[in-house]
């Protein structure tokens, strides 16, 4: 016999879930062993979670540009001639392109 027990409670949005676990006790599965191994592989995924920091992800673009043989300029073009066009430029676009 179990030594912990907890009880849980399904609201009606849950209605499919409460007659699914049904089925499965009516074939006398293990329940109890089910709803443990799905939460053990949640727990598994929260901690293989991977954040990755600002420069983390520059180092990945940049070496994802070296790998595609991207150029990227040294001196991009000033705000102003930015603002004067309004648009981006060919090259703008197909970096972008590659990119995503």
């Amino acid at each position: 016999m179990a030594k912990h027990k907890i009880s849980i409670s399904f609201k009606r949005k849950y209605h499919d879930v409460y007659v699914f676990l049904n089925h499965l006790k009516e074939n006398n599965e293990n329940v109890s062993d089910y709803i443990c191994k799905l939460v053990k592989e949640d727990m598994s995924k929260e901690q293989t979670k991977i954040t990755f920091s600002q420069s983390e992800i520059e180092k990945m673009i940049l070496e994802a540009l070296l790998k595609t043989h991207q150029v990227i300029p040294l001196n991009p073009p000033s705000q102003t001639e930015k603002q004067k066009t309004g648009k981006l430029s060919e090259e703008d676009i197909d970096l972008l392109n590659n990119l995503f």
